[in-house]
Order: C-alpha cells, then structure tokens, then sequence
C-alpha cells in the first residue's frame, strides 16, 4: 500500500529549507511525489528551479500541494484552486529529503541465510545483507545495505550508511602484471586494503580492486554507477560522481567534488583535481588541474568551471 504522508510532516521535515507556506494545509496528505505524467492530486508536485515556465507550471498542477522556489508567485489562480504553495530555498533538495525520508524502500537489520560469511568478518548488527551474498574478513559500519549477489573479499573495510548494489565484487586481487626481461608475465602481490568511507553508493556489477602495497580509498559521499571498474591503488575524495561504465586504471586519483561522466577511461597514474568535470566517453591521458571541465578522445581541456 501507499504510504499516506501529511504536509504536516512533510513541513516538519523541511523546516529549516522553508522560506514561507501559502494556503490552508490542514487535512491535506500526500501518497507520493509528481512526474511530469502523473500531478494527481493526491501526489506532492514540484517545480524544477531550472524551468523556463515555472509560474505556469505552478499554476496548471493538478495537485493539492506544490514545492517551489521564491521565484514562483502565489497567484489568484493557485488560491482558487486551493492549491498549498511550499516555497523552498532549494526545491531540489526538498523533494530529495522528502523522498528519501517518506517514500524509499527501506531495510532492516537481516542477514539472509543464503549469504556465506566469514566468521572473521566484524559485521554491525543494523547491517542488511541480501541473499547469495559472499562475505570474507571484512568490517561493515552501521546501516550498510549490501544487496544480492555481493561479493566482498578479505581486508575490506566499510563505513557507515554505505550502499553496495547487486553483483558488485569489492577487494579484488588486480590484475597488476609485470615482465621480466624475456617477456614472462607474472602478478605483483596485492597486501593493501580497500577502504570505503561513510554514505557511499556503489551501483551494481561494480569491481574495485584492493591495494597493491598501498590502499585503494573511496571517500566519503561518492557515488559509483554501476558497470564501473575502479582498480588498485585509486584513490577518490568526498564527493566524487562516477557515472555508468567508466574505468579508473591503477594509481588514478579524484579530488573531491569532482564528476566523471559514462564510459571514461583514465590511464593509469593520472592525477584528477578537485570540483573537475569529465565529458562522457572521454579518454583521459595526462593530468587535469582543479576547477576545469575536459571532453573528448584523447580528452583536452573545454572550459574553466
């Protein structure tokens, strides 16, 4: 069933985001938030704080309530039709917090009896672990989701509020070859760690490898699409975005705040400053400076952020 939400609560929520409410919220609730296809009345519809027609956009809701900037009037037409105005400092944020609190998903502290687990692993009793989940020496932090499929190797250790996605292998052995002087292939020993700080997501079939004598790092807040290939010895700062399909080889390191778009491949040892942007399927060989936007193959430098 729906989960049936007051603007009571919802208000509550946002109180430190809210600039002002217009109109009557008494007995108004909510069972969800509005898309473009779907502003019934019974939905909390929202006005994107980049739209060219916002006013109007307001003024033809469908719903009982809307969340918008300062930007948007309270006009005669909203009053007629008896619609509640939430004026926000961020519209965006509001219905981030307001869906993510209400409206998720959520789990509860479980282990699924299909998952192997090490009986070394130091696993916080709030954890979920999904089904077929494979679990070596590890530490796990509070309220961690680890969904199906999982595999997590030994000497990984996770932070709290960190969400792994179905498939993803963590603390791999890389592949870290080298040649002898007759051109024989053998592997470089992998001893470091893989560490993975607070609030991070990592989206599914993802493979991070571990250090090989340092450690490979994903700091706090950075979100990993899925398909993505981290190798040994990477470090990301907070914050870092990396979208679908991209591959980080060895050494690589992301100041923070930056965004990597699909499908990039940055060469080994390459460093990345911070608040940089990367255009999608771009192919970085060389070192980019912070605060710089880069595109293209091989990837050359766009603009200053």
């Amino acid at each position: 069933m729906s989960k049936i939400i007051s603007l009571i609560e919802i208000i509550d929520l946002l109180k430190q985001e809210i600039v002002t409410v217009n109109g009557d919220i008494k007995n108004i609730k909510v069972n969800g938030i509005a898309s473009l296809d779907n502003m019934d009345l019974n939905k909390l519809d929202w006005v994107n704080p980049s739209a060219l027609n916002k006013q109007t956009r307001a003024e033809q809701t469908n719903s009982s309530a809307i969340i918008t900037d300062a930007s948007v009037s309270y006009t005669e037409i909203m009053q007629q039709k008896g619609i509640v105005q939430i004026v926000v400092k961020s519209p965006r944020n509001a219905i981030a917090m307001i869906g993510n609190h209400f409206f998720i998903n959520t789990y509860k502290a479980y282990i699924h009896p299909t998952s192997i687990i090490s009986n070394k692993a130091q696993i916080d009793k709030t954890v979920y672990i999904g089904p077929n989940a494979i679990i070596g020496k590890c530490i796990i932090g509070r309220n961690s989701i680890i969904h199906n499929s999982v595999t997590i190797e030994n000497d990984v250790i996770i932070g709290d509020n960190v969400i792994i996605y179905s498939g993803s292998v963590l603390g791999t052995v890389g592949l870290g070859c080298y040649r002898d002087e007759i051109g024989n292939l053998f592997t470089f020993p992998h001893l470091g760690r893989l560490i993975i700080e607070d609030n991070v997501v990592i989206g599914a079939n993802c493979s991070i490898a571990r250090g090989s004598l340092s450690d490979t790092f994903i700091g706090q807040g950075t979100k990993i699409n899925a398909l993505c290939f981290i190798a040994h010895n990477c470090k990301l700062e907070e914050n870092v975005l990396i979208t679908g399909s991209t591959m980080l080889n060895g050494s690589v390191s992301i100041g923070r705040n930056s965004t990597i778009y699909s499908q990039v491949i940055i060469r080994e040892q390459t460093k990345i400053g911070d608040n940089v942007i990367i255009g999608m399927g771009s192919v970085v060989l060389g070192d980019i400076p912070s605060n710089e936007v880069w595109v293209g193959n091989p990837a050359k430098f766009l603009k200053k952020r």
